[in-house]
């Protein structure tokens, strides 16, 4: 039912995402004329990694969450955040994509994610919200809790804003080198109550690595 509103509402949050992410993990591909690895962090149910796998610029992609359960394909698998990111793990990625997942786990702890992030990989891809003041923030509260409660995904108490994000990139010791701002997520009635100013797609880059 949930689904079947979002589809006559413009709900469907994945088609746009899925053809910008598509489009820059091509392109940091063709720059470094390599099939590349790329890791989902709070990936859900990976369904943007499936869509990337059908990509023949893709090598392999590893999806990681705190859920456990099992999920592996000839180009994907599963793993829980600890097996990732435990002390000297294995694991480098060319990319990771980071999709609405830093809000959840706090904004102000956000810089240290990526810090984390970044030692595992060149480039990370951040979508994410921007708040502008009270009604926005619980704006994007309430969507987040109908998006999210039957999965028990914490609902965040802020967003980030345009100078909060600049000073977590900064302070993560990354390079901003492209944001897409304004980024249309839904049609219809899902952008008329969550307009596009909301969303933002960020690319970072770890100049030492």
């Amino acid at each position: 039912m949930s689904n079947f509103i979002r589809l006559i509402c413009g709900g469907d949050r994945l088609s746009r995402i899925s053809k910008t992410i598509t489009n820059i993990t091509k392109n940091i591909s063709k720059k470094y004329k390599k099939k590349i690895v790329i890791l989902d962090f709070g990936c859900g149910s990976m369904e943007i990694s499936k869509k990337l796998e059908k990509k023949s610029f893709v090598k392999k992609i590893i999806g990681t969450d705190v859920f456990n359960f099992k999920f592996k394909t000839k180009k994907m698998q599963y793993m829980q955040s600890a097996k990732v990111f435990k002390k000297n793990s294995k694991y480098k990625f060319d990319i990771v994509i980071a999709i609405d997942v830093l809000h959840h786990i706090g904004v102000m702890d956000s810089q240290k994610i990526l810090i984390k992030l970044s030692k595992s990989s060149k480039y990370i891809i951040v979508k994410d919200h921007f708040e502008y003041g009270f009604f926005s923030r619980h704006l994007l509260r309430f969507v987040d809790f109908y998006a999210n409660y039957a999965y028990g995904v914490n609902i965040p108490k802020r967003y980030f804003d345009k100078s909060l994000w600049a000073r977590v990139v900064k302070k993560s010791q990354l390079k901003e080198i492209l944001r897409i701002n304004n980024f249309q997520q839904h049609d219809g009635l899902f952008n008329l109550i969550l307009n596009k100013k909301h969303h933002f797609i960020s690319v970072l880059k770890n100049e030492k690595n």
